[in-house]
């Protein structure tokens, strides 16, 4: 592919109404926030303990970081957003990102954490809050998603699901699913499920941290589960760690899956990626056409937990392929 083409691809790539189904607020901080955050501790006169955080917090390709030390640099952004003030900036600006990379649907998903400057139910009510004064100035469709920490104890989950239907109920235009992150090592997977469980019947989505690691029997029993969509599926393959079985019942179900082709973990700040990015390496690896790409897009609105918003950006994106011809 010619230099010239490359760059074709590129700007359709970011053009292209697409859909972001999986993003960790704090994972999905770049640089250029994470620095407005830190002004606005110097301001602020908090002390803050990550000058060295540029090299730190991106992982790079052949970055030889194991899945623990990952894990390890979210609490880079952890420390920059535990203030209100600092959590609404971030959760403001990262929004706004995502719009400019062409993103026109975003459910983005955080744990609720307590800080000595807020409780856990202050950190979501700040989220939401954020995201509905962006909605003011912004077109692209935010959403929440409440996460459960796997490293959590099942008492501490049932009190993350207890407060996510508490917000689903107060805010159904905001909070739309729960999920399950975190380590996966850590936690067993029957541990969450009356909370998920709950949750469910409230009327949230749920999607869960899938097959990250080698572990057919908690891929089973989380397929079994029947959630409405997964994240990774990195092990579920024969061939890549996982087995007949697990691939069989994913294909038979047709749960749809959420991945990042730089990682297959998570997130646009941590790894130095985008969605248009990620389409890209998608159009490039598979030799795809733009029109390919386009209907790829299409395809995910289906998958959008706020049912609602599904039929408006089935037509935003239909009319954008009208619109080039493809």
């Amino acid at each position: 592919m010619s230099n010239i083409a490359i760059m074709d691809l590129k700007s359709f790539c970011r053009e292209l109404p697409k859909i972001e189904l999986h993003a960790h607020l704090g994972g999905s901080l770049s640089r250029s926030t994470m620095l407005e955050l830190k002004r606005l501790y110097a301001d602020a006169g908090i002390a803050d303990q990550t000058n060295a955080f540029f090299d730190e917090f991106q992982i790079a390709a052949g970055d030889s970081r194991n899945l623990s030390q990952c894990f390890q640099v979210f609490s880079i952004a952890h420390s920059l957003t535990s203030t209100p003030d600092a959590l609404a900036l971030a959760t403001t600006l990262t929004l706004a990102e995502f719009q400019e990379d062409g993103c026109c649907y975003i459910e983005l998903r955080t744990t609720p954490r307590e800080t000595p400057d807020m409780s856990k139910r202050q950190y979501i009510e700040t989220i939401v809050q954020a995201i509905r004064k962006a909605s003011l100035n912004l077109t692209i469709i935010s959403k929440l998603i409440i996460s459960i920490d796997r490293r959590c104890s099942p008492m501490a989950a049932e009190e993350t699901s207890d407060m996510a239907i508490e917000f689903y109920k107060s805010y159904p235009d905001i909070v739309v699913g729960i999920e399950l992150s975190g380590d996966p090592t850590a936690g067993s997977f029957d541990d969450f499920v009356p909370a998920l469980s709950n949750a469910r019947k409230a009327g949230l989505k749920v999607t869960l941290h899938c097959g990250e690691i080698c572990n057919p029997k908690e891929v089973m029993q989380m397929l079994d589960f029947k959630p409405e969509r997964i994240g990774h599926g990195t092990f579920i393959h024969p061939r890549l760690g996982g087995t007949v079985e697990t691939w069989d019942a994913l294909s038979k179900l047709k749960v749809p899956v959420e991945i990042c082709l730089t990682s297959n973990t998570d997130d646009k700040g941590v790894f130095a990626t985008s969605l248009s990015q990620e389409y890209l390496i998608c159009a490039q690896t598979f030799e795809l056409s733009q029109s390919r790409l386009a209907r790829l897009a299409l395809e995910s609105c289906q998958f959008v937990f706020d049912e609602n918003s599904r039929k408006p950006l089935t037509d935003k994106i239909l009319n954008f392929i009208e619109i080039k011809q493809l």
